[in-house]
């Protein structure tokens, strides 16, 4: 019997082309709801950066990849980014070579409107703010976004020590402690509610959903999502845009 849900955002819950949750997925979460489900956020975005929409109505937030959780009660997990690390990373943005994105929770910034990021923030719908690189010594950095395609992982990863890289997009990858990913904000989460990993369900279309993927029961990949994500999950729902989240709620008789 299904408990919990977990939903990625971009390319799960909303959908590239119209930036909008459907009204079908709307339904299924509220009828989910209804049945005492607890319906959660998974995403690599912090609250700050979701849809006004997003920001209330789930029982729990598993954000930036699971380094930051909280519920109505307040937060049950919180890892951040080793300063050295930090260090590393953006000496290296300093030095020209990426463009960096800056998640802090409370603040989220760019150093460089370079082209991969302005098209990142067209496919999302996000627009990026400038920032100082030495404002991501002020406070906890919790993710990274490096800018490049994968041989840029290399270049951080060989200087550094206590993160990993993940991507759902080829424009950029996700930078979060070795310690961290989605799979470990959703164990909090169920941990939090009291909810064995086979009474849950995760949603999710990019290589960084693979981790909550391997703690939940069933594992649902939208219809965009990438082959090897299908290749992972339980089952293969329809595009997101084309009612993905309503189908394989009824067909799991979720609703």
């Amino acid at each position: 019997m299904i408990k919990a849900a977990f939903f990625d955002i971009d390319g799960t819950l909303v959908g590239f082309k119209t930036h909008r949750v459907p009204e079908s997925a709307w339904r299924a979460i509220e009828l989910m709801r209804s049945k005492g489900i607890k319906v959660c956020i998974a995403s690599g975005r912090s609250l700050m950066e979701m849809h006004e929409e997003l920001k209330t109505g789930f029982d729990a937030y598993v954000t930036m990849n699971g380094q930051l959780c909280f519920d109505d009660e307040g937060v049950f997990r919180d890892a951040h980014i080793d300063d050295r690390d930090v260090r590393v990373i953006v000496e290296q943005a300093r030095q020209g070579l990426y463009d960096l994105y800056v998640m802090q929770g409370s603040r989220s910034f760019v150093n460089n409107l370079g082209d991969r990021v302005i098209e990142l923030g067209r496919q999302v719908g996000l627009d990026y703010s400038l920032g100082d690189l030495d404002w991501a010594y002020e406070l906890p950095v919790y993710q990274f976004n490096v800018f490049g395609g994968p041989d840029v992982e290399q270049v951080f990863l060989s200087k550094t020590e206590h993160v990993v890289a993940t991507r759902w997009n080829d424009l950029f990858c996700d930078v979060v402690p070795a310690k961290g990913g989605k799979d470990y904000g959703v164990r909090a989460a169920l941990e939090r509610f009291g909810i064995a990993h086979e009474e849950a369900i995760a949603f999710g279309d990019g290589e960084n959903d693979l981790g909550m993927f391997e703690v939940v029961g069933t594992s649902i990949a939208m219809g965009n999502a990438w082959d090897g994500v299908k290749e992972r999950a339980s089952f293969v729902t329809t595009d997101v845009d084309d009612d993905g989240i309503w189908y394989a709620c009824r067909k799991l008789g979720l609703v």
